[in-house]
């Protein structure tokens, strides 16, 4: 984003929307396949006794971190996709119809 962006403007909204497609959502998205590849761990596993005891509990917090990834992904995509395009439109038209226009006598 650009830091001489000071006022909110049409222009800093797609800089906002911008820096989530380009910055966020690729890291989001990394993060949440690294969890995938994660999710199961190969033989010998966690042994009989690591299973019952480590295994169910690494496999509840992947499965958290998977949902809450997926969670702040459909957000994101949602700001990035509708929620701030309305916005930046929205603004824009607002700007378009404050600035008073002078009538030629």
């Amino acid at each position: 984003m650009n830091p001489d962006t000071r006022y909110i403007t049409p222009d800093a909204i797609g800089e906002v929307r911008r820096g989530i497609r380009d910055d966020l959502l690729p890291v989001f998205d990394e993060v949440r396949q690294i969890f995938e590849e994660n999710r199961a761990v190969g033989f010998p596993g966690w042994g009989p006794l690591g299973e019952w005891t480590v295994g169910a509990l690494y496999r509840s917090l992947l499965d958290s971190f998977v949902r809450d990834t997926e969670t702040a992904l459909a957000v994101m995509r949602k700001w990035e996709g509708e929620d701030l395009a309305f916005a930046e439109r929205n603004w824009r038209t607002a700007e378009d119809l404050i600035v008073q226009r002078v009538k030629k006598p």
